[in-house]
This record gives structure tokens, sequence and C-alpha cells, in this order.
């Protein structure tokens, strides 16, 4: 692994990590059904009735997921061919 790739790694590394400390949470439950609450720290949730939108949290992990390793592929040293 090369240089670009390590920073590319540890980027898609940092941006997991925070997704998970500052989550999508979402209110559920009463007359109005779900909705969004929006992002907070994970120990300090927006409102008593809010969980953490897991589906939303997994998309976003999944997505960063791709991303991190579409770009460590991409950076990859050419080597020659030997024949």
């Amino acid at each position: 692994m090369n240089h670009k790739q390590k920073i590319f790694l540890w980027i898609g590394i940092v941006f997991i990590v925070l997704m998970g400390v500052f989550p999508p949470w979402m209110v559920t439950g009463g007359a109005q059904g779900c909705f969004p609450m929006g992002y907070s720290f994970i120990l300090n949730p927006p409102d008593k009735l809010c969980r953490i939108d897991a589906s939303h949290l997994c998309i976003q992990w999944v997505m960063v997921t791709v991303i991190t390793a579409g770009l460590i592929v991409t950076f990859k040293d050419k080597k020659l061919k030997e024949r």
C-alpha cells in the first residue's frame, strides 16, 4: 500500500468514526409517526424519545467504505508486466 492509499484509508476511517460518534437520530411513535431529528453526539441525544437511525447510519457507512475502496484501488501503483 503506497502513501496516497494510506491517506485515503485513514480519511475513510476518520469519517466512519465521526459518523458513529455523531449518528443520525429519529423520533418514533406518536401521532406524527417517524421523523428525523438530525445529528447529535452519541451520549447526548436530541430528545428522550429519540433513537439512532441505524438504517441511515449503515447506508452512510457503506457509502464511505465504497468510496474509500474506490480511491484506494484508483491510486494503486501501476507495475509493468515483465515478459
